[in-house]
């Protein structure tokens, strides 16, 4: 049984399951090397179809992350030009839009845009009958559930908006997922988070997670009761308190227009032109932002992002106290970009009766398409246990020759070790940054070892350091990898139980003792955000740390992703070259071949 899941859009992917099994997952963005690649996953889909000898008939169901395409794709379009994304329609391949009047000249923007999606879909090789429509916040559910290690527990879902929703609370038992309550796009968190992004000059669905950095520079008190006065937590439910009004309720563009005191014909317009939802999901963004041009220009962004910050704690985390208290479970799975916030998925681990968290690595959209293929899988196979991850490292590799060939392309001095961990972990002690490209590509956004740059984390400067080599623009520190053995003394209050330390995905308090040992990895609030390495997850990635031990007594180095600004994370062998040619870092190391960047002409 073959089941190929999708997720097109924004953090576009593809994912392949034999029997249940994972067996490939990769996020478009990797392949075709455009940041945020807002498309349908056409190099996925072909690099899984490559690499298994598979093609479109081999394939049993092709299971889609959403479960309206039409508004899906309408939402797309309309969205990437509200949140200002310049690189997002002009590069989309084959996209819905390109062939509506081809394919399909009706005035019915729905009808029009399902049909084309399901002639694109047959243009592929993907019949209807093989297709399986899956609810967002259920894919992003099931992609959290059937990779963790419980049978029972709550499973919650945060992001912006999916299939009219922003969030859902179920209950995970023997298989089955029950939702139990669920919040809609128009009460998104999410939505006003981005606005914050928006408003503080960075990228939307990119640049959120310098805004969790930068909150713990700032004083959350100035701005809090501000940003409260539009969102909040009432009776049980999540509000965002303008769509509560009754005058945008009876005539939502005519308060958008009354409400935006700088006019702006041409906005104006587009938001008329919008349909239904997505019409108040548009007008709450833009009264969002100019609340936040009215209201908190002259406040210091540090004291915003705290503000935000602390608004998504206190909404979220009271969320779950009020809906989970007549509930027992004591371990609960998180999925959607809202828990790309680690600062947000440590309270959640420290809330009162719950003791363990999980957090699906590709937390974001991708996990969409993880998700809709393992929801289809247990749907089909419904008296079948599940596997979850056997591991995170689930995309391209490359083989001896293949890196070879690259590196004679470039015509490097290279040498070759049998036993290079030894040998990069002294080479960390001594102060060198390593650019690491080593077996498969790590699955979601994080780097964890395979795809990471590495150095000593005793030096805070370091963090200068690589920011200005990496052209890079970082309010937090970068996350130490923790050999497991190491990782108690280090970071307060954790358990080798915590799966969730694995992946990068949520902080801890570092323990005062250790702080000046390790002041690169530790944010101004004393956390940080760890990789905890087990030997049996990245054996070859354990060596190192254990190596670099040996020499400092220390099992903690900086991992931080090996990407340059505004980049995917390296993918190829080709991409870690480049990143050594252009100054990145000191040594690569791919595989079992090694370049000095001083053994290089330039």
């Amino acid at each position: 049984m073959l089941i190929l899941g999708i997720n097109f859009g924004h953090s576009s992917a593809a994912v392949l399951l034999k029997d249940g099994k994972i067996q490939d997952a990769v996020e478009e963005e990797k392949l075709t090397r455009i940041k945020g690649h807002v498309t349908f996953p056409f190099a996925a889909i072909n690099y899984i179809f490559k690499k298994h000898n598979v093609g479109p008939k081999n394939i049993d169901k092709i299971a889609i992350g959403c479960k309206d395409v039409s508004e899906w794709s309408y939402n797309y379009r309309h969205l990437n030009k509200l949140f200002g994304r310049k690189d997002s329609l002009n590069k989309i391949k084959g996209y819905f839009y390109d062939g509506i009047k081809r394919y399909y000249p009706s005035t019915d923007i729905r009808s029009t845009l399902t049909h084309t999606f399901y002639k694109y879909m047959a243009d592929i090789g993907f019949t209807e009958r093989k297709i399986e429509l899956v609810d967002h916040h259920l894919s992003h559910a099931a992609s959290a559930y059937y990779t963790s290690p419980w049978k029972d527990c709550a499973i919650f879902t945060n992001d912006g908006k999916g299939d009219g929703l922003s969030g859902t609370l179920s209950l995970g038992k023997d298989g089955k997922i029950n939702l139990c309550h669920q919040i809609e796009d128009l009460n998104s968190i999410g939505q006003f988070y981005q606005a914050v992004t928006k408003h503080l000059g960075f990228t939307v669905n990119r640049h959120e997670g310098k805004i969790t950095g930068l909150a713990a520079f700032g004083d959350y008190r100035k701005t809090f009761f501000l940003m409260n006065a539009v969102y909040k937590f009432e009776e049980g439910v999540l509000r965002n308190t303008f769509q509560g009004n009754s005058a945008i309720q009876e005539d939502p563009v005519k308060y958008f227009i009354e409400s935006v005191k700088e006019k702006n014909f041409i906005q104006n317009n587009y938001v008329k032109s919008l349909h239904g939802t997505l019409r108040n999901f548009a007008i709450s963004y833009q009264l969002y932002l100019n609340y936040l041009k009215e209201g908190l220009e002259s406040f210091d962004a540090k004291d915003i992002s705290a503000g935000i910050q602390k608004l998504t704690e206190e909404s979220l985390l009271a969320y779950l106290k009020k809906n989970l208290e007549d509930y027992k479970f004591t371990n609960i799975c998180l999925a959607g970009g809202v828990f790309a916030n680690v600062k947000l998925n440590q309270k959640i681990m420290e809330l009162s009766g719950i003791k363990n968290v999980y957090i699906q690595p590709a937390m974001d959209d991708a996990g969409a398409a993880l998700g809709a293929a393992l929801h289809v899988n247990m749907k089909l196979n419904s008296n079948k246990d599940w596997t979850g991850f056997e591991t995170v490292y689930t995309g391209p590799e490359y083989t001896e020759s293949e890196i070879k060939t690259a590196l004679e392309k470039y015509n490097l001095p290279v040498r070759k070790l049998r036993c290079c961990e030894e040998e990069v972990g002294k080479w960390i002690y001594e102060g060198k940054i390593i650019g690491r490209f080593n077996g498969a590509t790590e699955w979601g956004s994080r780097a964890l070892g395979n795809r990471s740059i590495l150095a000593r984390p005793i030096e805070k400067e370091i963090n200068d350091t690589l920011n200005k080599r990496l052209k890079r623009t970082e309010f937090m520190p970068f996350a130490p990898s923790v050999l497991d053995e190491d990782a108690s003394n280090i970071l307060r209050g954790y358990s080798s139980d915590h799966i969730a330390s694995r992946y990068m995905t949520l902080t801890y308090h570092v323990n005062p003792s250790m702080i000046n040992l390790i002041p690169a990895v530790v944010h101004v609030d004393g956390t940080a955000r760890p990789q905890v390495v087990f030997e049996e997850d990245n054996p070859s990635y354990y060596k190192i740390i254990k190596a670099y031990k040996k020499y400092s007594g220390v099992g903690c180095i900086i991992n931080t992703s090996f990407n340059m600004h505004e980049e995917p994370i390296v993918n190829s062998p080709e991409d870690a070259i480049r990143a050594l040619l252009s100054g990145a870092v000191d040594i690569l190391s791919l595989g079992e071949f090694v370049v000095e960047a001083t053994d290089v002409k330039r």
